[in-house]
Protein backbone atom coordinates (compact mmCIF):
# COMPACT_ATOMS: atom_id res chain seq x y z
CA UNK A 1 0.00 0.00 0.00
CA UNK A 2 2.95 2.13 0.30
CA UNK A 3 4.12 2.01 -3.35
CA UNK A 4 3.61 5.34 -5.25
CA UNK A 5 1.50 4.06 -7.77
CA UNK A 6 -0.85 2.67 -4.91
CA UNK A 7 -0.67 6.23 -2.87
CA UNK A 8 -0.85 8.57 -6.05
CA UNK A 9 -4.53 6.50 -7.05
CA UNK A 10 -4.65 6.42 -3.19
CA UNK A 11 -4.84 10.63 -2.98
CA UNK A 12 -6.19 10.99 -6.55
CA UNK A 13 -9.76 8.90 -5.46
CA UNK A 14 -9.38 11.10 -2.26
CA UNK A 15 -9.68 14.76 -4.06
CA UNK A 16 -13.11 14.13 -4.76
CA UNK A 17 -15.55 11.29 -4.30
CA UNK A 18 -18.12 12.46 -7.19
CA UNK A 19 -16.11 10.43 -10.14
CA UNK A 20 -16.26 7.60 -8.10
CA UNK A 21 -20.33 7.92 -7.53
CA UNK A 22 -20.70 8.77 -11.51
CA UNK A 23 -18.24 5.71 -12.47
CA UNK A 24 -20.71 3.33 -10.73
CA UNK A 25 -23.68 5.32 -11.82
CA UNK A 26 -22.81 4.97 -15.31
CA UNK A 27 -21.31 1.17 -14.83
CA UNK A 28 -24.95 -0.07 -13.76
CA UNK A 29 -26.08 1.73 -17.10
CA UNK A 30 -23.78 -0.04 -18.87
CA UNK A 31 -24.78 -3.38 -17.63
CA UNK A 32 -28.45 -3.01 -17.22
CA UNK A 33 -29.37 -0.71 -19.85
CA UNK A 34 -27.67 0.23 -22.81
CA UNK A 35 -25.67 -2.58 -23.05
CA UNK A 36 -28.53 -5.13 -22.56
CA UNK A 37 -31.09 -3.36 -24.93
CA UNK A 38 -27.88 -3.35 -27.76
CA UNK A 39 -27.94 -6.84 -26.96
CA UNK A 40 -31.47 -8.34 -27.59
CA UNK A 41 -31.51 -10.36 -30.49
CA UNK A 42 -27.56 -10.95 -30.64
CA UNK A 43 -28.28 -14.46 -30.31
CA UNK A 44 -30.37 -17.19 -29.49
CA UNK A 45 -31.86 -15.64 -26.49
CA UNK A 46 -32.57 -19.07 -24.79
CA UNK A 47 -31.46 -20.53 -21.29
CA UNK A 48 -29.01 -22.98 -22.08
CA UNK A 49 -28.05 -26.61 -19.64
CA UNK A 50 -25.05 -27.43 -18.49
CA UNK A 51 -24.18 -29.22 -21.67
CA UNK A 52 -24.41 -26.07 -23.62
CA UNK A 53 -22.56 -24.10 -21.26
CA UNK A 54 -19.87 -26.87 -21.31
CA UNK A 55 -19.52 -26.36 -25.21
CA UNK A 56 -19.90 -22.23 -25.04
CA UNK A 57 -16.95 -22.28 -22.52
CA UNK A 58 -14.60 -24.88 -24.81
CA UNK A 59 -15.31 -22.86 -27.88
CA UNK A 60 -16.00 -19.02 -27.19
CA UNK A 61 -12.37 -18.29 -27.79
CA UNK A 62 -11.83 -20.02 -31.18
CA UNK A 63 -15.79 -18.99 -32.47
CA UNK A 64 -16.98 -16.09 -30.79
CA UNK A 65 -16.16 -13.53 -33.76
CA UNK A 66 -18.16 -16.11 -36.70
CA UNK A 67 -20.63 -16.55 -34.10
CA UNK A 68 -21.50 -13.22 -33.59
CA UNK A 69 -21.47 -12.13 -37.33
CA UNK A 70 -23.54 -14.81 -37.55
CA UNK A 71 -26.10 -14.68 -34.84
CA UNK A 72 -26.23 -10.64 -34.50
CA UNK A 73 -29.51 -9.12 -35.80
CA UNK A 74 -28.38 -9.07 -39.97
CA UNK A 75 -24.93 -8.89 -38.56
CA UNK A 76 -25.71 -5.62 -37.74
CA UNK A 77 -22.59 -3.64 -35.79
CA UNK A 78 -24.86 -1.40 -33.60
CA UNK A 79 -23.99 -3.80 -30.41
CA UNK A 80 -20.54 -2.43 -30.94
CA UNK A 81 -21.91 0.89 -29.51
CA UNK A 82 -21.60 -0.61 -26.15
CA UNK A 83 -17.89 -0.46 -26.27
CA UNK A 84 -17.08 2.95 -26.59
CA UNK A 85 -20.21 3.48 -23.87
CA UNK A 86 -18.58 1.47 -21.48
CA UNK A 87 -15.59 3.58 -21.78
CA UNK A 88 -17.48 6.11 -19.75
CA UNK A 89 -17.48 4.48 -16.32
CA UNK A 90 -13.61 3.33 -17.17
CA UNK A 91 -12.77 7.02 -18.08
CA UNK A 92 -14.39 8.46 -14.92
CA UNK A 93 -12.09 6.33 -12.78
CA UNK A 94 -9.34 8.12 -14.44
CA UNK A 95 -9.88 11.24 -14.01
CA UNK A 96 -9.39 12.12 -10.93
CA UNK A 97 -5.40 10.86 -11.55
CA UNK A 98 -5.56 13.70 -14.18
CA UNK A 99 -6.90 16.02 -11.91
CA UNK A 100 -4.54 15.34 -8.79
CA UNK A 101 -1.76 16.00 -11.91
CA UNK A 102 -2.16 19.11 -12.79
CA UNK A 103 -3.26 20.04 -8.81
CA UNK A 104 -0.04 18.39 -7.73
CA UNK A 105 2.01 20.86 -10.56
CA UNK A 106 -0.08 23.91 -9.54
CA UNK A 107 0.75 23.29 -5.48
CA UNK A 108 4.48 22.73 -6.39
CA UNK A 109 4.10 18.88 -5.77
CA UNK A 110 6.19 18.32 -8.62
CA UNK A 111 8.76 20.49 -8.44
CA UNK A 112 9.63 18.70 -5.01
CA UNK A 113 9.52 15.46 -6.44
CA UNK A 114 12.23 17.09 -8.94
CA UNK A 115 14.33 18.56 -5.92
CA UNK A 116 14.43 15.00 -4.43
CA UNK A 117 16.53 13.49 -7.51
CA UNK A 118 13.60 12.13 -9.76
CA UNK A 119 13.65 12.97 -13.41
CA UNK A 120 10.85 13.99 -15.37
CA UNK A 121 10.54 10.27 -16.47
CA UNK A 122 9.85 9.39 -13.04
CA UNK A 123 7.09 11.49 -11.90
CA UNK A 124 5.20 10.86 -15.24
CA UNK A 125 5.34 6.97 -15.13
CA UNK A 126 4.30 7.60 -11.25
CA UNK A 127 0.54 9.19 -12.72
CA UNK A 128 0.47 6.83 -15.43
CA UNK A 129 0.67 3.75 -13.70
CA UNK A 130 -1.46 4.89 -11.54
CA UNK A 131 -4.38 5.65 -14.02
CA UNK A 132 -3.76 2.22 -15.79
CA UNK A 133 -4.10 0.54 -12.58
CA UNK A 134 -7.32 1.93 -11.48
CA UNK A 135 -8.70 1.05 -15.46
CA UNK A 136 -7.57 -2.06 -14.91
CA UNK A 137 -9.30 -2.97 -11.65
CA UNK A 138 -12.55 -1.14 -12.54
CA UNK A 139 -12.15 -3.26 -16.38
CA UNK A 140 -11.79 -6.72 -14.18
CA UNK A 141 -15.02 -5.64 -11.94
CA UNK A 142 -17.24 -4.62 -14.86
CA UNK A 143 -16.79 -7.42 -17.70
CA UNK A 144 -17.24 -10.10 -15.93
CA UNK A 145 -20.67 -7.85 -14.84
CA UNK A 146 -21.57 -7.49 -18.12
CA UNK A 147 -20.99 -11.42 -19.05
CA UNK A 148 -23.17 -12.31 -15.49
CA UNK A 149 -26.17 -10.37 -16.79
CA UNK A 150 -26.28 -10.48 -20.18
CA UNK A 151 -26.00 -14.48 -19.36
CA UNK A 152 -28.86 -14.41 -16.61
CA UNK A 153 -31.06 -12.08 -18.95
CA UNK A 154 -30.46 -13.26 -22.66
CA UNK A 155 -29.03 -16.48 -22.25
CA UNK A 156 -25.62 -18.32 -23.08
CA UNK A 157 -26.29 -17.60 -27.03
CA UNK A 158 -26.29 -13.63 -26.40
CA UNK A 159 -23.21 -14.17 -24.36
CA UNK A 160 -21.56 -15.85 -27.17
CA UNK A 161 -22.65 -13.89 -29.51
CA UNK A 162 -21.38 -10.45 -27.93
CA UNK A 163 -18.53 -11.93 -26.21
CA UNK A 164 -15.52 -9.93 -28.21
CA UNK A 165 -17.34 -6.95 -26.70
CA UNK A 166 -16.65 -6.85 -23.46
CA UNK A 167 -13.37 -8.51 -23.90
CA UNK A 168 -12.52 -5.64 -26.15
CA UNK A 169 -13.15 -3.00 -23.25
CA UNK A 170 -9.76 -3.73 -21.03
CA UNK A 171 -7.37 -3.54 -23.82
CA UNK A 172 -9.14 -0.35 -25.00
CA UNK A 173 -9.80 1.09 -21.59
CA UNK A 174 -6.02 0.86 -20.97
CA UNK A 175 -5.24 2.31 -24.21
CA UNK A 176 -7.52 5.28 -23.86
CA UNK A 177 -6.36 5.75 -20.40
CA UNK A 178 -2.85 5.29 -21.03
CA UNK A 179 -3.29 7.66 -23.82
CA UNK A 180 -5.11 10.31 -22.55
CA UNK A 181 -2.63 10.67 -19.44
CA UNK A 182 0.89 10.72 -21.59
CA UNK A 183 -0.91 13.44 -24.00
CA UNK A 184 -1.70 15.71 -21.60
CA UNK A 185 1.74 15.30 -19.85
CA UNK A 186 3.90 15.71 -22.92
CA UNK A 187 2.00 18.74 -24.23
CA UNK A 188 1.31 21.44 -21.25
CA UNK A 189 -1.34 23.47 -23.34
CA UNK A 190 -3.39 20.37 -22.54
CA UNK A 191 -3.12 20.98 -18.46
CA UNK A 192 -4.99 24.25 -18.98
CA UNK A 193 -8.81 24.28 -17.69
CA UNK A 194 -11.25 24.53 -20.70
CA UNK A 195 -13.62 27.55 -20.78
CA UNK A 196 -16.26 27.65 -18.35
CA UNK A 197 -14.94 24.44 -16.84
CA UNK A 198 -12.47 23.20 -13.94
CA UNK A 199 -10.94 20.41 -15.54
CA UNK A 200 -7.75 20.09 -18.36
CA UNK A 201 -8.15 20.30 -21.30
CA UNK A 202 -6.35 17.17 -21.69
CA UNK A 203 -9.15 15.54 -20.63
CA UNK A 204 -11.46 15.53 -23.72
CA UNK A 205 -8.37 13.48 -25.49
CA UNK A 206 -9.54 10.55 -23.60
CA UNK A 207 -13.41 10.96 -24.63
CA UNK A 208 -12.73 11.94 -28.12
CA UNK A 209 -10.64 9.07 -29.39
CA UNK A 210 -13.49 6.85 -28.60
CA UNK A 211 -15.56 8.97 -31.42
CA UNK A 212 -14.05 6.09 -33.80
CA UNK A 213 -15.61 3.37 -31.89
CA UNK A 214 -19.09 5.03 -32.46
CA UNK A 215 -18.70 5.25 -36.22
CA UNK A 216 -17.21 1.83 -36.70
CA UNK A 217 -20.40 0.69 -34.74
CA UNK A 218 -22.46 2.82 -37.56
CA UNK A 219 -20.94 2.00 -40.51
CA UNK A 220 -19.68 -1.52 -40.11
CA UNK A 221 -20.98 -5.02 -39.75
CA UNK A 222 -20.15 -6.96 -36.65
CA UNK A 223 -17.56 -9.23 -37.57
CA UNK A 224 -15.53 -6.55 -39.47
CA UNK A 225 -16.21 -4.25 -36.80
CA UNK A 226 -14.58 -6.00 -34.58
CA UNK A 227 -11.40 -6.34 -36.37
CA UNK A 228 -12.11 -2.22 -36.72
CA UNK A 229 -12.44 -1.60 -33.24
CA UNK A 230 -9.33 -4.31 -32.61
CA UNK A 231 -7.37 -2.09 -35.05
CA UNK A 232 -7.97 1.16 -33.65
CA UNK A 233 -6.92 -0.31 -29.81
CA UNK A 234 -3.71 -1.22 -31.42
CA UNK A 235 -3.18 1.86 -32.61
CA UNK A 236 -4.42 4.36 -29.81
CA UNK A 237 -1.50 1.63 -27.48
CA UNK A 238 1.42 2.24 -30.51
CA UNK A 239 0.94 5.98 -30.62
CA UNK A 240 0.87 6.15 -26.86
CA UNK A 241 3.93 4.00 -27.13
CA UNK A 242 5.41 6.57 -28.75
CA UNK A 243 5.04 9.15 -26.27
CA UNK A 244 6.50 7.11 -24.13
CA UNK A 245 9.74 6.87 -25.87
CA UNK A 246 10.04 10.11 -26.80
CA UNK A 247 8.81 11.35 -22.91
CA UNK A 248 12.66 12.73 -22.19
CA UNK A 249 12.12 14.93 -25.36
CA UNK A 250 8.18 16.16 -24.70
CA UNK A 251 8.64 16.74 -21.24
CA UNK A 252 10.50 19.48 -20.26
CA UNK A 253 11.81 20.18 -16.44
CA UNK A 254 10.00 23.63 -16.73
CA UNK A 255 6.48 21.61 -17.91
CA UNK A 256 5.95 20.05 -14.23
CA UNK A 257 7.20 23.13 -12.27
CA UNK A 258 3.98 25.64 -11.46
Amino acid sequence: MDLPTVVTARRALGITKMYIVVAIFFSFMAIAVWGNVMYVNSGSGTASNSTAVGSLVSNAVSQNVGLAGKQSSAGSGIPLLALPLDMIPLLMMATPVVLLFVYDKNNGVLEYLLSLGMTQRDIYTRYLKATVMLAFIVSIIFVPAVLAFTYATQGAGTVAAILPIPLLVLPFALAVSAFMVTAMMAFSSLQKTRAGSNQPLGLAIGWAVTGPAYLVALLLPFRIGIYADLALVVIIALVTLAFLQSSGKLIRREKLLP
